[in-house]
């Protein structure tokens, strides 16, 4: 989609340096109205808004949550982040931005489809931000899809003064359908130069894979994905649960049936419904912000631990990594702890704390089963330790029985190069004893 709004701005380049206005061929569509019953006062009345244009096709509200709110198990006041929080670490590309937290802007849409596309609207855009410790959600309503002109002149004004723009799969989706929009209308799009953070990304990373028994962290068969939905961090992160919230695959039916029929109560839910995503976004947002800046201690179990220990290794804070896989290894989660112990092994072989790397593949091994079959994770513990004792412990016996066993419980390629290695010990054993 970003492809398409680049094509379009690439057009209307061309069309403001060689054509006059008059000439100027119209990329938008406004859809014939006539027929829709929507009443626009009555709607406005309903929804507690005012109209930004002259048509009354575009609605404002705001929404107000004071600083002693409670959004779940938190007060509003504590989802306010700081310019010291390492937002950094969950995402590099903003690591150059000294001054992101002056002023952020939270972004959601509520568009009648998920396509995307040319035929997609976003009848509804929030917009949400901290005044002093207050959180303000401004949203524009398209009580006629011919207003969004007006929405998007309104929301260029709040992106103009944004400093950074923070979205759940917004990069994928919300701002690249806006650029569109805002393509086809021939204006320059704001977000083009404005800093966005997407939030599903480290969603993903903190809470959204769980590791099955054994195997490597990386592996996709080793892994179960859990829902990274906002609505459910929400309530698993935050403790927040809402009650007769809209579905939403029923927001789109009811913008339509608001459009025929011009009852705003329709709509009211899909208002509350993104007033909540946009709370709830800043509110996941602070949380992760402070997993990343108060370490483990702050985590609530080990697998969060291990988790938080990937984005630091990821960001490259090895030593905050290792602290946050040692803890994630200490826990009572036996496959968590596997998982751990083997990123501490490859950050202490890294490091050339070898010693170290083999304490930690030995801690694997002592964790296995002896009834179930050798995980991946363990195959990498064995092969690590039979190198370890071969080439830097120099005990060859001890390298044998890792070799041996490797050679026993891996297949095809993997087979041969054990009996290669295995065979290589014999012969150093063989010669040794001749020394002797």
């Amino acid at each position: 989609m970003r492809d398409l709004a680049a094509r379009l701005r690439t057009i209307v380049r061309q069309d403001h340096g060689g054509a006059s206005q008059t000439q100027r061929r119209e990329l938008t569509y406004v859809p014939d109205m006539d027929g829709l019953s929507a009443d626009p006062e009555r709607a406005a009345r309903t929804l507690g808004g005012e109209f930004i244009d002259d048509n009354r096709t575009c609605l404002v509200i705001d929404r107000v949550w004071e600083p002693h709110e409670w959004h779940g198990r938190r007060a509003v006041s504590q989802f306010l982040v700081g310019a010291e929080a390492p937002l950094a670490l969950l995402d590099p590309r903003v690591a150059a931005i000294s001054d992101w937290a002056e002023r952020v802007v939270f972004f959601d849409l509520e568009t009648t489809g998920l396509s995307g596309g040319a035929g997609t609207l976003a009848f509804l855009a929030g917009c949400g931000w901290f005044e002093g410790e207050a959180f303000r959600v401004r949203q524009f309503f398209l009580t006629a899809p011919t207003g969004e002109r007006a929405m998007l002149a309104a929301l260029g004004q709040v992106f103009d003064s944004a400093s950074l723009l923070v979205t759940y799969n917004g990069r994928s989706f919300d701002v690249p359908l806006m650029d569109t929009r805002w393509a086809f209308h021939r204006t320059a799009a704001p977000t083009d130069d404005l800093p966005h953070f997407d939030m599903l990304p480290p969603a993903r990373r903190l809470w959204g894979r769980r590791e099955l028994r054994g195997g490597r962290a990386s592996d996709d068969q080793d892994v179960e994905a859990t829902s990274c939905s906002l609505s459910s961090l929400e309530r698993s992160v935050l403790g927040f649960h809402r009650l007769g919230d809209v579905p939403g695959f029923e927001i789109p039916a009811r913008y339509f049936h608001f459009l025929r029929t011009g009852d705003g109560a329709a709509v009211r839910g899909v208002l509350d419904h993104n007033r909540h995503d946009l709370l709830s976004l800043a509110g996941v947002m602070a949380h992760a912000l402070s997993l990343a800046q108060d370490g483990p201690a702050a985590c609530r179990d080990e697998a969060e631990r291990l988790a938080l220990g990937r984005i630091y290794e990821r960001a490259g804070a090895c030593d905050r990594a290792l602290e946050a896989y040692d803890a994630a290894a200490r826990g009572l989660d036996r496959d968590v702890r596997r998982h751990a112990l083997s990123r501490l092994a490859s950050l202490h072989a890294r490091a050339n704390r070898h010693d170290e790397a083999a304490a930690a593949w030995q801690g694997v091994l002592d964790m296995a089963s002896p009834r179930a079959g050798v995980t991946s994770i363990e195959r990498r513990a064995i092969e690590a330790l039979a190198i370890h004792h071969e080439h830097r412990a120099r005990d060859l016996p001890a390298a044998r029985v890792f070799a041996e066993r490797l050679s026993h419980d891996t297949s095809g390629r993997a087979r041969h190069s054990a009996a290669h290695r295995l065979g290589r010990i014999d012969r150093k054993i063989g010669e040794r004893g001749k020394l002797i």
